[in-house]
């Protein structure tokens, strides 16, 4: 198999370059799968070796293509080198090991020859010259071509020749370089993969995930990238960068910041995933709303009469000619206070959880026009419509129409500043309401229905949709 970019990056080169194939373009072959192969034939003992030094490191037998140096010469010569370099390592364990001391044994007199006795002695004949001698070849014997079996006992028992040595040594060396290098490859490939995971995980939230695309930026911070990209230039220039204390892009500030307010992930998940302090997450964000409230706080604004009469929908025209908002309040739940006071003045118990209300109001082409502070879920809507400074005569003018449910009984505030309230008409006490007040009710509601949409987008952190062109 061709090796793989990523952990032999070199060796591929190699091969690359002695296959010597070209892409249209001119190019060098550099195929983009993983499962390339390169058939055995064209290495000399027929496979690849990781060895370096090997011949068959890099395929090199290719058909009409002249070569230099034979690979059997190589191989040849790469055996020789092996060879000659074990039988160094042989030399030196072999004079570095003790010398064995000889086996001693005991003293054994010789024994003393009787004397000679002239009578008894006879001519001995002198003793054979060797030179002389000539070894009469014994005949062969058929058993002795045949090798004799050795048992498993008698070969662990026999001690090995120095050649055996040898080879046995080359053998080891070779798996354990084997070995080390196949743990090398592990290891390398254990840290890149953790890398590529904590790389990614940390790009896929930052602004590099969302630069350039209109769809994930809009997924992720509910604006398109021109519309966040002008954002942050408008914003950087508020922000004192020679404070070093994030280790973030103002890019990465801004987008974890409109990430928290679209999707509300929690600030543990994002600690845990930026590998940041889940203090500096807050900080992060914190300081970047409050810079957002303080320098785009203008875009929801109250606009004049003539705008709001020419954006005003024919339909809603011809019913009421006169509109200029329409009210409602909402809710967003909270965590319980741990004070007992503020427990009590947050409890709704209409959402039956401790909440912030706010009193919101959108023009007939549907933007919000108004947005006040938070309050506790337990005021009522009268209160905050009272104290929130939304009946003023800088909002209303006399003649205006302000549509609004029934729950807010405010008509005669509203008549003070010479505006009129209009209130889907109430059943209490009534036994069945007329038909002109069941029709007129149909209309205002149907009118009105158009206020949830401007609650949807503060309620679910998509509060930048409406400014998107």
């Amino acid at each position: 198999m061709l090796p793989q970019k990523e952990r032999e990056g070199k060796r591929r080169g190699l091969w690359l370059q002695a296959i010597r194939r070209g892409n249209p373009d001119g190019k060098l072959w550099d195929p983009a799968s993983k499962f390339v192969y390169v058939c055995g034939k064209h290495f000399v003992t027929g496979y690849h070796v990781k060895n370096s030094e090997h011949p068959d490191y890099v395929p090199s037998i290719f058909p009409n293509r002249r070569i230099l140096t034979d690979g059997t010469v190589k191989l040849r010569r790469f055996q020789n080198a092996r060879k000659r370099e074990f039988e160094k390592i042989g030399k030196r364990r072999k004079s570095e090991a003790p010398p064995e001391d000889p086996p001693t044994s005991a003293p054994v007199e010789a024994p003393t020859p009787d004397p000679p006795n002239p009578e008894s002695s006879v001519p001995t004949p002198d003793p054979p010259n060797p030179e002389s001698i000539v070894p009469t070849p014994d005949p062969p014997n058929p058993e002795s071509c045949v090798p004799t079996p050795v048992s498993s006992e008698e070969a662990v028992a026999r001690p090995l020749s120095h050649s055996e040595h040898v080879a046995v040594a080359f053998e080891v060396a070779h798996l354990r370089r084997e070995r080390d290098e196949a743990r090398q490859e592990r290891d390398e490939a254990r840290r890149g993969q953790a890398a590529a995971q904590a790389n990614w995980s940390k790009d896929r939230l930052s602004a590099n995930a969302i630069r350039g695309s209109d769809t994930a930026c809009r997924a992720m911070t509910g604006l398109s990238w021109v519309v966040f990209d002008t954002l942050h230039k408008y914003l950087v220039q508020f922000i004192n960068t020679s404070r070093k204390t994030v280790r973030l892009s103002t890019e990465d500030q801004l987008f974890l910041c409109l990430l928290k307010i679209r999707q509300n992930p929690s600030f543990a998940l994002l600690s845990q995933v930026l590998d940041k302090p889940k203090s500096t997450v807050c900080y992060i964000f914190h300081r970047w709303l409050d810079l957002l409230y303080a320098k785009i706080g203008f875009l929801i604004h109250w606009p004049d009469r003539e705008c709001i009469s020419q954006a005003i929908p024919p339909v809603m025209r011809a019913k009421f000619p006169r509109l200029t908002s329409i009210i409602d309040c909402f809710e967003i739940r909270i965590e319980h206070p741990k004070a007992l006071k503020a427990r009590a003045k947050s409890y709704s118990n209409y959402k039956k959880w401790t909440t912030a209300k706010y009193l919101i109001s959108c023009s007939p082409a549907g933007s919000i026009t108004y947005l006040s502070k938070a309050w506790g879920g337990r005021a009522s809507d009268v209160k905050i419509v009272r104290e929130s400074g939304f009946l003023s005569p800088m909002y209303h003018l006399r003649g205006d129409q302000i549509l609004a449910d029934r729950g807010f009984t405010l008509k005669d505030d509203f008549a003070l500043l010479g505006a009129s309230l209009l209130t889907p008409a109430f059943t209490k006490g009534k036994k069945q309401l007329p038909g002109k007040d069941v029709e007129e009710s149909r209309i205002k509601s149907s009118v009105r229905i158009h206020i949830g949409k401007c609650i949807y987008f503060p309620q679910t952190g998509k509060l930048f949709d409406q400014f998107e062109t």
